[in-house]
This record gives structure tokens, sequence and C-alpha cells, in this order.
């Protein structure tokens, strides 16, 4: 057994959380099942003491109802997506991965379902047809859901290739990585859709702006790695920051523990510094950015304090052999 004391991780926002949690885990929980994304009982539990509907109350505290309840079908769709490609990986399998990750990109940019189309994708295509009914999914927002998608689903599969062969990657190449295989860029996308946020490119695509998020996503990731390092060790992973910083530095994983938890400390405060530095895009557009800031801080906290409290990082029996893979009919 691992014997690592943990640091506090510094996050000083508020995580206030949703009204309608409890509806929007029912209702996803009912469609996870309606779709068969799950078909072993064990695993069903697993699932249920995630508590995912708590991770998606604390991140986007103020989305109505019907948000939320697609925000939660998204969140239980990719994390159990995200085991399904681990296991490709521990499996020796990574290969399997790409034509259904193709499939997916189609169906994120528009392609129609077939008879022919697994759980996974079936139940990825009804969540894309629910978000365009959503004032706020233009064609410009489609275009870069569908790109972070991708992103996702190469981050991924790139994890799940260097583990199959026990690689565990350089800092650099796996900080570079990491951003994506996390999944975070298209929870702000859905950021802008739950809080109907409109904001150009000027706005988006600002270099401080784009730090931001990145910075958001360096504490999501850090904090994800440090809080599952125990998992991850017994599962046979590679892929967590505690364990790259060892390997790279040759120190021990209490001593990488400490370093992974001041790099997260840093980037809170990145975030902390560049929100005071943005320039002025006008009095509406300001106060609509200043929407979109505070839903990001809902995710440097909400994570954090979900993943604390979670039964997917204290579990100690389940495995993934308990998940049945998404692409299973």
């Amino acid at each position: 057994m691992l014997n690592i004391k943990y640091p506090a991780l510094y996050c000083p926002f508020p995580s206030p959380r949703n009204q309608h949690a409890e509806a929007a885990g029912q209702h996803s929980f009912e469609w996870a099942r309606s779709f068969n994304l799950v078909t072993d009982e064990s695993a069903w539990q697993f699932w249920r003491v995630a508590q995912l509907h708590e991770l998606i109350a604390r991140t986007y505290p103020h989305a109505s109802l019907e948000s939320l309840k697609i925000t939660c079908d998204f969140m239980w769709w990719i994390f159990i997506f995200d085991d399904q490609c681990e296991e490709a990986g521990t499996s020796k399998q990574p290969e399997l991965l790409e034509p259904e990750h193709a499939r997916l990109v189609d169906i994120s940019k528009g392609a129609s379902l077939t008879d022919f189309d697994t759980p996974a994708a079936l139940s990825w295509g009804d969540i894309q047809q629910r978000l365009h009914q959503f004032q706020h999914c233009t064609s410009e927002w489609r275009l870069t859901w569908a790109k972070n998608m991708e992103d996702y689903f190469q981050g991924v599969r790139w994890e799940a290739l260097n583990h199959s062969q026990g690689i565990t990657p350089d800092l650099a190449n796996y900080m570079k990585i990491r951003v994506f295989s996390i999944g975070s860029y298209p929870c702000y996308d859905l950021i802008r859709i739950v809080d109907r946020i409109a904001l150009g490119p000027e706005v988006t695509e600002h270099p401080i702006v784009k730090r931001l998020e990145l910075a958001v996503t360096y504490v999501i990731c850090w904090s994800n790695d440090i809080l599952s390092l125990k998992k991850d060790v017994r599962q046979g992973k590679t892929h967590n920051l505690a364990l790259v910083l060892q390997s790279e530095y040759q120190i021990s994983l209490q001593e990488a523990v400490e370093r992974a938890a001041s790099l997260h400390d840093a980037e809170v405060r990145t975030f902390i510094e560049l929100s005071s530095q943005l320039p002025s895009f006008g009095t509406q557009i300001d106060a609509t950015l200043q929407r979109y800031l505070s839903g990001l801080r809902s995710w440097l906290c909400g994570h954090l304090d979900w993943a604390q409290e979670s039964g997917r990082y204290r579990l100690t029996e389940t495995t993934l052999a308990d998940i049945v893979c998404l692409s299973k009919s």
C-alpha cells in the first residue's frame, strides 16, 4: 500500500451547488441505462458511487434543470468512454479505438446515425441532437466543440498506446497531451451553452483568455492526478503527473506528489493574476466575459471538491474489468 501524505491544494474560491443535482443525476442514470452503456450491475454501482451529478452540480451551479440534464448525460458518457479507452490500453489493443473515435467525430460534425452504430455512438448522437436545440449552439460553437472532442480522442489514444507498451512519458510531452486527454475543453464549451454566453473570436482567441482556460485545465489535470494516484498505481498506469515527475527527476514519490501540488497551486495563482489583466472589450462584452470566467472558476474548485468526496477515487476493489466497454452491443 502506498504511504503518501497528500498536501493541501490551494483553491480560494467558493463551490456553490446547483439545486437540480439529484433530479439531473436520476435522469442521467436512467438515460445511460436506456442506451445500455453499462450492462453489468456491479458496474452500475461503481458509477452510482462516483456521484457524477455532484461534479456537474458544482461546475455548472447556475444551470437550469434541462441544461444540467444534458451536461450530466455528457459527463456520464465521457467518464464511461474514458474508462473504455483505458481498458483498451490495459488489454494492449489501443488500435481498436481509432475507428470508433473517427465515427464519433463524424457524428459531432453532423453525420446521421445508422442501425450499425454502437451504444456509444447512438448515445453520443442523442447528445448532439439535443445540444443543437439550445439557442447558443451556433455553427461556430459546433465547429469548436467538434475540434475539442477530436483533440480529446487523440489524447486518450496516445495514453492508451503508452499504457499498452508500459511507457512513462517525459514531462514535456505529458503536459502537452494531458490537457487534451482530460477532456476539459468540451466542458468549457458547455459553459457557453448552459449559461447562454455569446463571445466573438476577438475575445475567445485572446491570448489571456486562452491562458486562463489553460490554467484551469492544468489545475483540473494536476488535482485529478494527485487524488487518483493510488488508483493509478494499483491499476498499473503510467500517465500520472506524480509518476512522470518521479521518473523525470529520479525523486521519491512523496517529493513528486509535493511538486505536483506546487504546480497545481501555481496555476491557480496564474488564473487569479491573469483575471485582473484582461483588456476591456466594451461594457456589455466585459460583463459577458466575466460570466464565462465565473464558469471557469466553478470548474477550478468544483472539480476539486467533487474529487475529494467522490467514491470514484476511494474505491479499492472495483477495477476496469468491472466496466463493460461502450463499444459492446
